[in-house]
């Protein structure tokens, strides 16, 4: 029997909010829900908790863990403090566990000293973002553009397994990591797509009011403010929009620092829509799949992404998407949604005024969305990285 572990233990850090910690819970789903004679001779157990002292926590229950309930908002210190913990420690507890693998879905805080144990450290690659576009987020705390890059690459030339979410990335894994082929491999990412299909329970009038959006037709947009997600374009393509004719808001769920809404507040100033921009802040899942039944479209115009997990969400919900062909998305969109150049603003606003005026186009993409969203599912996430697992550890 080989021991696997998945490192749930980023569910303590602010990234459980992110796409990171998204795909960390997502799969920990999918694998809960696998029978035994899937797994074959693989154990699988969940690591929870880790100190730097090498004290740790460990549950057989994947889907059980979504953090700490002390930690209902992780800050910044809880980060570092898992960051340093992975770093020192990790070693140590695989090595008391016997382990003989580890998955890392939060590929950063690279372990040290994994050469004292056995065990092989399978890491997960989202995106080259930094690598696309060294400048913007490579800055000096990352070891700037050079130093930054290398750090990129150790990272995933010494796992013994890297797993890449899209075809984009692994051929980014592949090109500009520099990993041989034979440890890269890809496997797409899960959404719970049943769980965003089904109706939510809240109500859809009162969710809305709550936000402001009754009555209002708007484009929406789940996520943090980060330059790829390209503001820019969201924010022109809703004004050439209205430039034509069509009264359409557009809606940010998400949280952001005070900085950066004052930046999106700027874009929509220099387009001419201040009053059609709505920062409505953290919304729960419940909300947001209120939120996509009632959009005029889910806007993701992205200049790169690695996945794109809320493509998959809002098709599940029967939204439809305008999307890029930047990175994946086009990749992972097909023909269920349409995709555009994230600068050509003209065709962002022409996408939005066909969905917003054409019920028929409108319904064949929300058609198309719900038959493609299963494809991505938590449990064909699951079953395919099983085989990865059972694979690489012979087992």
């Amino acid at each position: 029997m080989s021991l696997l572990v998945l490192d749930l233990a980023s569910l303590d850090t602010p990234s459980r909010r992110r796409g990171t910690g998204r795909y960390v819970r997502e799969l920990a789903i999918g694998l809960s829900r696998l029978n035994a004679g899937a797994l074959g001779g693989l154990k699988l157990i969940g690591l929870t908790h880790l100190s730097a002292n090498g004290a740790f926590k460990t549950t057989e229950d994947l889907a059980s863990f979504d953090g700490s309930p002390e930690v209902p908002l992780p800050t910044a210190q809880h980060h570092y403090r898992w960051a340093y913990a992975r770093r020192l420690a990790l070693f140590r507890a695989m090595r008391r566990l016997g382990a003989d693998a580890i998955h890392l879905g939060d590929p950063h805080a690279t372990p040290w000293l994994m050469g004292l144990t056995h065990c092989k450290r399978i890491a997960t690659c989202h995106d080259a973002i930094p690598m696309h576009f060294p400048k913007r987020y490579m800055g000096w705390r990352d070891g700037g553009p050079w130093i930054g890059a290398a750090i990129e690459r150790h990272r995933y030339r010494t796992a013994d397994l890297v797993v890449a979410i899209s075809d984009a990335t692994l051929n980014d894994v592949l090109t500009f990591h520099g990993v041989p082929k034979e440890r890269a491999v890809r496997v797409y990412n899960g959404v719970d797509v049943d769980r965003w299909a089904r109706e939510p329970q809240i109500d859809h009038e009162t969710t809305l009011t709550h936000f402001g959006l009754r009555d209002r037709a708007y484009a929406l947009f789940v996520g943090g403010f980060h330059w790829h997600k390209n503001v820019d374009g969201m924010v022109a393509g809703v004004a050439r929009a209205r430039q034509r004719g069509a009264d359409l808001s557009l809606v940010w769920a998400g949280q952001l620092s005070e900085s950066h809404q004052q930046l999106i507040r700027a874009a929509a100033e220099r387009e001419g829509i201040a009053d059609g921009l709505r920062l409505i802040g953290y919304a729960s899942d419940e909300q947001v799949a209120v939120l996509y039944r009632h959009a005029v479209a889910h806007t993701l115009l992205s200049r790169f992404e690695g996945f794109g997990l809320t493509v998959i969400e809002a098709m599940a919900s029967g939204c439809p998407v305008v999307t890029t062909r930047a990175g994946s998305l086009g990749e992972i969109a097909g023909d269920a949604a349409i995709t555009v150049d994230p600068e050509d603003h003209d065709a962002i606003g022409r996408a939005l005024i066909t969905l917003a005026t054409n019920d028929e186009i409108r319904n064949d993409y929300i058609r198309r969305g719900r038959a493609r969203a299963p494809e991505f599912s938590v449990d064909v996430q699951a079953r395919n990285m099983v085989a990865v697992y059972r694979n690489f550890l012979g087992c």
